[in-house]
């Protein structure tokens, strides 16, 4: 037993040292070395401060459509809608999301349109 619970042990503390400390303490050092410190940009705009290079909702043909988010691009939160790709509403609301592509872009087919463009990430 000694043979594979001992290694076992010092794997586990091992990798726990690795991926909880000294990999974030890497990637914090190097964010250190970024513009503002890795704390990213504020901008303000009529009063509230929203974050730079953030995805964000776009609704003229001039931007690039990003992926659709499930917390309507709040940066603040994050996480997805949980649910599943058979449940009613949100079939209906990638329906609506491939109807209004669809009027937005007359020229691509309902095969042609990337699934990623109309379900949301998470």
């Amino acid at each position: 037993m000694k043979t594979h619970v001992l290694p076992a042990i010092k794997m586990t503390i091992l990798t726990f040292v690795l991926f909880a400390i000294l990999y974030p303490l890497v990637v914090w050092g190097f964010a250190q070395l970024s513009p503002n410190h890795g704390n990213g940009f504020l901008i303000e705009n009529n009063g509230k401060s929203y974050y730079e290079n953030i995805g964000q909702q776009f609704t003229e043909n001039q931007y690039f459509w990003s992926r659709p988010s499930a917390v309507d691009y709040n940066a603040a939160g994050s996480g997805a809608s949980n649910k599943s790709g058979s449940n009613p509403e949100y079939i209906k609301e990638v329906e609506d999301r491939i109807t209004h592509f669809m009027s937005q872009n007359p020229t691509v087919k309902g095969e042609q349109i990337p699934t990623e463009i109309v379900t949301a990430s998470g």
